[in-house]
């Protein structure tokens, strides 16, 4: 049995894990979905000052305080900002960390450096437009990739997202983390940062695999999602 820990993109919350976990728990798997700070159910938290460090408590207090331990801890785009950033501070509690069509940062990057000034001028420009310059709207093209009825029930579920959190760094530094298996699942192949991030994970000896589903494979291919996390430690 592995127990997952599940981190989801920006604008999301646990709940986009919702057809992916009862496939893991088919298969005898223990399944964890966060839901950060901010967003999903605890979207009556959201505030100006959350950032980075906000949700990367989040998910060390998960791990804490459920006692989770030998875990392999996913992270969906923005997560794999959060994943990274936990795992300098809790190691100890970790098997493995995977990358799904995520940002892999690079000590120092924020979540707006791995995805390029172009995009984060983008998020920034709708925060200031729609979001008081502090809160980015979903992007209104976030569930294009999903088909009727799932499509509506995503939508009315996506919550603004803090701005803040795209432009802290991540610091990293510690040699048990450093140590950890890691491994990146692309599942949007048109994607040339995907791609990129890809083709980084071969070159330092990662695990990779490639899915189809395109960038939310969590509604779109649910079973493929399980199988490649399942599969991990075949």
């Amino acid at each position: 049995m592995t127990t997952f820990l599940l981190v989801p993109g920006a604008w999301l919350g646990g709940w986009w894990w919702r057809d992916v976990t009862p496939h893991l728990r088919a298969s005898g798997h223990r399944v964890v979905a966060a839901t950060l700070t901010g967003l999903g159910e605890r979207a009556h938290l959201l505030r100006s000052d959350i950032g980075l460090a906000t949700h990367v408590a989040d998910v060390v207090g998960l791990l804490h305080h459920r006692d989770l331990s030998d875990v392999t801890l996913v992270g969906h785009s923005y997560g794999g900002t959060v994943i990274t950033a936990v795992a300098e501070q809790a190691p100890e509690r970790l098997r493995r960390l995977v990358y799904l069509d995520a940002a892999v940062p690079r000590d120092g990057e924020s979540n707006d450096d791995v995805v390029g000034s172009g995009l984060a001028g983008e998020l920034r420009s709708a925060a200031a437009a729609e979001g008081k310059g502090w809160r980015v709207p979903p992007d209104a093209s976030l569930a294009d990739e999903l088909v009727e009825p799932i499509r509506s029930w995503a939508v009315a579920r996506l919550t603004p997202h803090p701005l803040q959190s795209f432009a802290e760094p991540v610091r990293l530094g510690s040699r048990a983390a450093a140590e950890l298996p890691r491994a990146f699942l692309r599942s949007s192949p048109r994607s040339a940062l995907y791609t990129s991030l890809l083709q980084r994970a071969r070159a330092d000896g990662w695990v990779c695999r490639e899915l189809e589903g395109g960038h939310y494979p969590m509604f779109t291919e649910p079973r493929l999602v399980a199988a490649a996390l399942a599969g991990l430690d075949a």
